[in-house]
């Protein structure tokens, strides 16, 4: 009785919990031939404030602005004319430290030139040029993985189930190394466009896996499972899980912009949060064995497992409404 009445708790407590908050916006800027640019804004519709583009001072639009919701996202279509854009005045997102998104740039000149740039944070902006390495690409997208995977409470309760899990440090790279290889594999075909993406759907799975994980835990006494199978079954969980990895990339990379070092970078960036968040973990599992008594211990492992079972039943019933409320077109309060 006292562990189901801990776990009511945790149910309402889950209603703080929040997972992937993450989601970055979209501006496209397309240079026409007598300076006018035509722009393309498009931000997910989201309870905090939503960053909006500053251009330069000296930019005027031209006609009206389009709006319309895409997915899940509104989008702003309009032309400008810049007189300053390609000298010394840059294009900056307000909003983006407060929202704690971030946004990609995308430029493509007259010419035929493109840029691609991520701005991560309101003091971040925009210059056009003519030079730029392609390891610019590389590096922001490893920044941006590093940076969604440590807000993705999600993936990481997941990853500490991995580490409850483990009997031991080869046990537990095994099992790492599979949920890496699964996620890996599907973040990649989604953002190649070879099988689809439906982020209500992945989002769900995902709040699934981390409860199945926190069953699995709680009863494992009882199911005990080879370590084949075992590597197995969180590699086909990974998959689930670069599904919600997927959906970051998904629209930002549409038409296949940059897509080789914006894929390689997140992906890159993904696996170091993951590995900072273990060895982390893993250090502080070492401060308390050496800290508190055996009985604690076990009573803290429980409390993760409760966690995590509460948490992921908050998100499934969440999620799971909202994927009702997506196939319906309605909204369900």
């Amino acid at each position: 009785m006292t562990r189901f009445k801990f776990f009511c708790i945790l149910i309402c407590l889950s209603s703080f919990a929040q997972a992937h908050n993450f989601a970055p916006s979209l501006l496209e800027l397309r240079e026409q031939p007598g300076g006018v640019v035509e722009l393309l804004w498009r931000t997910p519709v989201q309870s905090l404030k939503q960053p909006m583009p500053v251009l330069p001072a000296d930019c005027r639009s031209l006609g009206g602005v389009e709006q319309g919701i895409r997915g899940s996202a509104t989008e702003y279509r309009y032309s400008i004319v810049c007189g300053a854009l390609k000298h010394s005045a840059g294009i900056s997102i307000a909003g983006l430290s407060e929202s704690k998104t971030a946004a990609l740039l995308r430029w493509y000149s007259v010419g035929g030139g493109q840029q691609q740039v991520l701005l991560r944070s309101d003091d971040d902006y925009f210059i056009p040029r003519s030079d730029v390495a392609w390891t610019q690409g590389l590096l922001q997208f490893t920044a941006l993985g590093f940076h969604h995977i440590l807000l993705g409470s999600d993936h990481l309760l997941f990853v500490l189930g991995l580490l409850m899990l483990a009997t031991g440090f080869r046990p537990l790279l095994l099992l790492v190394t599979s949920f890496t290889f699964g996620h890996s594999i599907s973040l990649a075909l989604v953002s190649l466009g070879i099988i689809p993406y439906s982020p209500t759907l992945a989002e769900s799975l995902i709040a699934l896996s981390v409860l199945l994980m926190a069953c699995y835990l709680a009863g494992r006494r009882q199911r005990q499972r080879s370590h084949l199978s075992m590597n197995i079954l969180v590699a086909g969980f990974g998959l689930l899980h670069g599904l919600g990895f997927a959906g970051v990339l998904n629209e930002l990379l549409d038409g296949g912009v940059g897509l080789v070092p914006a894929l390689l970078g997140f992906n890159l960036g993904i696996e170091l949060g993951q590995l900072l968040f273990i060895v982390g973990v893993l250090g502080v599992m070492w401060v308390l064995r050496r800290c508190l008594r055996s009985q604690w211990i076990g009573g803290l492992r429980w409390a993760a497992i409760y966690a995590m079972g509460s948490v992921s039943v908050f998100w499934l019933v969440e999620r799971g409404v909202a994927a009702v409320d997506a196939a319906l077109n309605i909204r369900l309060y």
